[in-house]
């Protein structure tokens, strides 16, 4: 942590030293007349659609001797401003993948320091005919921003057919376990955001109802600036939704299926003219997911010792359907009135079928055959209002919006217990059965202005207020069926009801400064936060009435056009959510109880960063270091009672901390082969104490990546990836280390309009989750496996030459349309 500042303040010193030393007098003995730098200025837009072209590059040329005299790449309106050109003649190009270069000359910048203006340039799609076929320049798969990598899911075949979870899986920093669930440098609390608004659902399960063709390009911020909601320690996966076009109506049709049960579908129609963009699509996933596990546990107490083995077959389902639309209305040029919404439902269920064995060293000796069904599935929609206005002097606007979402459903459980004998037949036809249901009903308001004053050609002024607005109500019914009555039976002991409310309201502002070769970025952000819980098994409210605050810095260093180095600082927050808080227990097996906390707090974090980018031609390599620093961790404890029941909880106990780099390479090695390798070290420690006892625990841990992108011919492409996730720790136990290959082929036929992707995930059978937990009392080793090498073929039609907008949003620090309403 000590170096990264070192290095920040180091470039910072020496970048306003080199400015603050003076200069001679115009006009004084011996000096030549005052010359002044100009500015040349202009616009880059898609040939055709007139769509602004974000991060296009653009540079000025001595038309002397074709030397560079400066470049920039171009902001989410398209527009650049090259600043500091000397007088002189030039001539400018500009250019992006995929598309064909633009060179303008007959630029001239004049002795008084003249602004050129170029007006707007338009680049046409570099394609060719090659023996009939048309051929487009690919995009990277993975690019590097200010403040954020880019996964661009075109790119991604092996994609094809899955989930935003699938895109994720082979993206740096990015980890997918195979459950599908997602962490970020190791954690799993972030903030996803569609489109820069916030998703229903949370985190993976937000990303698991995402098809990845409905998707134009996925944002990974680590670090974000003020400007964002705190939430989330590992920061914001922003997916950005396909939606704009080329032309007056188009669209796109999906489906996919495979050999294991599993198929997912989508359309997506478009429709655009001078003042109006209607977009309306719908989708639905049937998903199945098969798998093994097995369980090995021992309990230790006082001078009995009982084991516990369990082995079974365990599907997971992730289903549902949804409708989406959006409307654009432009008033003016400067002026739009949008809208959008969703509705949809969703279920993730868990059905199990498992033998245990549980014996003890004073001849307890008996066997259990358990069905196991748990879902949770309900209900959603969400709907947002923005009015959008740019005011006469570039960069200068104001964005509103108002956002409103809910989801309502029961999360269901059905336990059965059947007395067997050791091959798992049952020898009792009245078996124990439970039940559980948890209704809820969650709705979120959200009111969110943004305001940006560009002060100078230097210097940006930003402001922002946000308001939230979370109510939760839960009702939570535990069952025992009663053969005597025939009936379902409430157990008092495990039935509750909930309450929880949330407010939070934020202001935030941030100053940057921009020149040719360094810029910076400060920002200070300020939540005040109003939290009460209302539940039936206690009186105490446990409110939180608090003011936070959140600094945040970004600074980036240039040498030349071909490396920058870049640093950053954030402070986050991950705040407990009304499932950790509830004080009721709840009944998980004979063996297992949770019990939620209500004295929680929120976990805040220390987030530093500083990275190199290298570009080499079309090529680039990266090294990113960061540091991380959690306190007030919320950590999960089990506890083995008196009564021989593992109690599940969580507290505020430890602190933790990662130190760590990460290295990657995109390789353009030919025209036909791409190699994308990356690899994370960092060192994990975990400090503090459960139940009394250290857990002091630290690690040193290894991640790899390598993918090979293969072009057989301009239709044809193939894809392997191969992932390694090595061992880590966590506060009470070990996860043992994975690897696991995919493999992809695409084909695209009838002049592009249709494609055909056969996938196999999982070629050698070797991804599993394993470890083991321990604490005072107890040991469980575990291992889930899922189904190897499943088939899936994916096909994907194009309606009238359908092309979503690619490069408009996901700017810095979010300046674009995708994400000018952030949160």
């Amino acid at each position: 942590m000590k170096k990264i500042l070192l290095i920040s303040i180091v470039i910072t010193g020496l970048t306003f030293q080199l400015y603050a030393q003076p200069a001679p007098a115009p006009g004084a003995a011996g000096n030549p007349p005052a010359t002044f730098p100009g500015v040349v200025k202009g616009k880059i837009v898609e040939a055709g659609t007139k769509t602004p072209m974000e991060y296009a590059n653009v540079a000025i040329y001595s038309q002397q001797d074709s030397s560079i005299v400066g470049g920039i790449m171009t902001q989410a309106d398209g527009s650049f401003q090259i600043k500091n050109v000397p007088p002189g003649n030039y001539y400018l190009q500009a250019n992006f993948i995929g598309y064909e270069k633009h060179t303008l000359p007959g630029i001239s910048i004049n002795r008084s320091g003249s602004v050129a203006d170029i007006g707007t340039l338009e680049l046409k799609p570099a394609s060719k005919e090659l023996e009939g076929v048309d051929v487009v320049a690919d995009k990277a798969r993975v690019e590097f921003k200010l403040d954020r990598r880019v996964v661009n899911v075109s790119q991604e075949i092996s994609a094809a057919g899955g989930s935003a979870v699938d895109a994720l899986a082979n993206t740096p920093s990015v980890d997918v376990d195979i459950e599908g669930n997602v962490s970020v440098r190791g954690s799993s609390d972030f903030t996803v955001l569609i489109d820069g608004k916030p998703s229903v659902l949370d985190g993976s399960d937000a990303l698991k109802q995402i098809p990845a063709s409905d998707i134009e390009r996925i944002e990974v911020i680590t670090n974000p600036s003020a400007k964002y909601d705190p939430e989330g320690v590992a920061g914001i996966i922003n997916v950005v939704m396909k939606k704009h076009i080329k032309g007056s109506f188009s669209g796109v049709a999906n489906l996919s299926a495979s050999n294991t049960n599993k198929t997912r579908g989508d359309l997506t129609l478009n429709y655009r003219n001078d003042k109006w963009t209607f977009m309306l699509g719908g989708d639905f996933q049937n998903m199945v997911f098969s798998g093994e596990r097995n369980v090995h546990q021992e309990l230790y107490n006082a001078d009995t010792t009982t084991v516990i083995n369990s082995v079974g077959n365990m599907d997971r389902t992730w289903k549902g359907k949804g409708v989406r639309g959006g409307i654009d209305y432009h008033i003016s040029d400067k002026t739009t009135l949008s809208m959008s919404g969703r509705v949809g439902d969703y279920t993730f269920q868990r059905n199990s079928l498992s033998t245990q064995h549980t014996y003890d060293n004073f001849g307890t000796d008996n066997y259990i055959f358990e069905d196991n069904t748990s879902a949770r599935k309900g209900n959603y929609w969400n709907s947002d209002f923005t009015y959008s206005h740019n005011f006469n002097k570039d960069g200068h606007k104001l964005i509103a919006t108002f956002y409103a979402s809910g989801r309502q459903g029961p999360d269901n459980e059905y336990q059965i217990r059947y007395p067997s004998d050791a091959n798992g037949n049952p020898i009792d036809q009245n078996p124990d059965k439970i039940r559980t249901v948890e209704a809820s009903n969650d709705n979120e308001y959200r009111l969110k202005a943004d305001y940006t004053l560009p002060v100078n050609d230097e210097n940006k002024f930003e402001a922002g207020y946000q308001g939230r607005v979370n109510r939760e109500s839960e009702d939570y019914l535990f069952e025992n069926f009663d053969y005597t009555s025939d009936s379902w039976v409430n157990n008092p002991n495990f039935s509750s009801a909930f309450d929880f409310s949330r407010d939070i309201h934020a202001l935030y502002a941030i100053w940057s400064h921009s020149t040719k070769s360094f810029s910076w970025q400060t920002g200070l952000r300020a939540e005040y936060t109003k939290r009460e819980m209302d539940h039936t098994a206690s009186s105490d409210p446990y409110i939180i009435d608090r003011v936070d605050w959140f600094p945040s810095v970004h600074l980036s260093q240039k040498f030349g056009r071909d490396i920058e180095l870049q640093s950053s600082y954030s402070r986050r927050i991950s705040r407990p959510r009304g499932w950790d808080l509830e004080p009721f227990p709840s009944y998980m097996d004979p063996y297992n109880i949770r019990v939620g906390n209500p004295a929680l707090e929120p976990e805040y974090t220390d987030s530093y960063e500083l990275s190199v980018l290298k570009r080499i031609k079309k090529s680039f390599i990266s090294l990113e270091g960061y540091y991380r620093r959690t306190n007030n961790l919320i950590t999960r404890i089990q506890e083995l009672h008196s009564d021989g029941i593992i109690y599940h909880t969580r507290a505020n106990m430890n602190s933790d901390q990662s130190l760590g780099s990460e290295l990657m390479a995109n390789l353009d090695l030919y025209p036909w082969l791409r190699i994308i390798a990356s690899g994370t070290v960092f060192y994990y420690r975990l400090e503090g104490s459960v139940n009394g006892e250290s857990v002091d625990r630290n690690s040193t841990n290894f991640n790899s990546r390598l993918t090979a992108d293969v072009k057989f011919t301009p239709t044809t492409r193939f894809q392997l990836m191969s992932i390694y996730r090595g061992p880590s720790v966590s506060a009470q136990g070990e996860y043992n280390g994975m690897a696991f290959a995919n493999a992809s082929l695409k084909q695209e036929l009838f002049n592009k309009k249709l494609s055909a992707t056969l996938q196999v995930r999982d070629i050698f059978g070797t991804m599993k989750r394993s470890g083991t937990s321990y604490g005072d009392g107890f040991k469980t080793d575990f291992e889930f496996k899922r189904e190897p090498r499943v088939f899936q073929l994916t096909l994907s039609y194009i309606i009238n030459n359908y092309r979503s907008k690619s490069r408009n949003g996901g700017g810095q620090e979010g300046g674009g349309d995708d994400m000018g309403s952030e949160y």
